[in-house]
């Protein structure tokens, strides 16, 4: 059995949220390709690396909603953000290394004699992170990072630089390069990226991080049987500061209101979710069937347990998880309500006397009641769902498997 297959499978498999289009189309204008074809067998490869828990890369564009987002101004802003104020050195595509704020300025000045005018209507450049999990060796993310960008933005000026904690105090843990690219090329081509399109950046990227040495995987969250996004990253960031978000209460009032009423919740969209992760399963059955035909036993029994795995992934909701538990334990609606408002009063309280210490001078009082608001802020009104427990206790194993948020990206 051919590869070729397996990979227009792969890469081509669209979910009922994404419009169906060419992959060549990631412009709008002259339609030129930019980047060499995928290596023959990558979808293979990845499901392989899938099935074998291996890392998943992120490829992600963050949102801005910033009205200072826009024009030369925005990529200005962006690149001061990127290089830290001039604390981290940044790459650009010509291979020059830049140390040092004026440096970074300069680039952005050079950008604008190509005709970028300080505001515009539209943004002027995209902010792509490339991240993998810590752990990753910081060098070969950056090195892939620098090709991937070489092979799939040519003809575009960008820049980038790598954010690690080996590289200066204060940087997160996981390895991740911010790439800003002008979305105009030499053309006047404008970039136009699309869900497909990201989630072929992320088979590019990991195509370039293997040639590094490192094991990861790029799949979306259906190849695994995955139906739950992971949390989205704003609402993350909110939770970091001891706060609960708004749509977080709201989806507490809506579960207490089923509770009241003693209605599970519905997903107007699981029977097509479920029909799609059918059709997924049984996809690896023919893959396996013909690997095994050519003789590929290991690779056939790899995806037949691919197979399995995704066939038996959780299919309720985290709603619907959420009020099992809460009537399996006997929880009424008033109890919730409670717990709901014990919630959101601890992490006001306690956050706003870590503010208060922070001002005074109390350091480290102020990041233990900070800590304290942020627990409460993050806490279920019903406690662990079943599937929560299952996975605190398979976090406590060692596993490189890795997952991201998906606001702004495709995995």
């Amino acid at each position: 059995m051919a590869t070729n297959p397996i990979d227009d499978w792969f890469l081509g498999y669209k979910t009922r949220a994404v419009k169906s289009k060419d992959r060549g189309g990631l412009y709008l204008g002259h339609g030129r390709r930019p980047s060499k074809p995928l290596k023959s067998g990558s979808g293979l490869t990845n499901l392989k690396a899938a099935a074998l828990k291996h890392p998943e890369v992120m490829v992600k564009i963050p949102r801005r909603l910033s009205s200072n987002s826009k024009g030369i101004a925005g990529v200005r802003g962006h690149l001061d953000y990127v290089s830290r104020n001039g604390k981290i050195q940044v790459e650009t595509n010509d291979g020059e290394r830049l140390n040092g704020k004026r440096a970074v300025r300069d680039l952005v000045e050079d950008w604008k004699r190509l005709g970028i005018a300080e505001h515009t209507k539209h943004k002027e450049a995209l902010n792509i992170v490339l991240s993998m999990p810590p752990g990753t060796p910081p060098q070969a993310v950056l090195d892939a990072a620098r090709n991937f960008a070489a092979e799939q933005f040519e003809g575009h000026k960008y820049a980038f630089a790598l954010h690690h904690e080996s590289d200066k105090e204060g940087e997160p843990p996981h390895p991740h390069v911010h790439l800003c690219v002008l979305v105009r090329n030499q053309f006047g081509d404008r970039l136009n990226p699309r869900k497909n399109d990201l989630f072929e950046w992320r088979v590019r990227f990991a195509e370039k991080l293997r040639e590094e040495g490192v094991q990861c995987a790029a799949t979306r969250r259906q190849h695994r049987g995955i139906t739950q996004k992971p949390e989205n990253s704003v609402f993350r960031a909110i939770k970091s500061r001891g706060q609960v978000p708004n749509r977080y209460r709201q989806q507490a009032e809506e579960l207490i209101e089923a509770v009241k009423h003693n209605e599970r919740p519905t997903h107007k969209s699981w029977k097509k979710i479920m029909h799609t992760r059918g059709l997924i399963v049984d996809e690896y059955g023919k893959i396996a069937k013909e690997l095994y035909k050519m003789g590929h036993k290991t690779e056939a029994r790899i995806i037949s347990r691919l197979a399995k795995e995704t066939a038996a992934q959780p299919r309720d909701t985290k709603a619907q998880q959420q009020f099992d538990t809460a009537v399996n334990n006997g929880m009424t609606a008033e109890k919730l309500t409670q717990n709901l408002k014990h919630q959101l009063d601890e992490s006001e309280q306690f956050s706003n006397l870590a503010r208060k210490l922070s001002e005074s001078g109390h350091k480290t009082e102020a990041k233990l009641m900070q800590d304290i608001a942020v627990a409460a802020a993050g806490r279920s009104i019903v406690g662990e769902t079943s599937l929560e427990r299952s996975n605190s206790q398979s976090a406590e194993k060692p596993s490189p498997h890795h997952e991201h948020g998906d606001d702004g990206l495709t995995r």
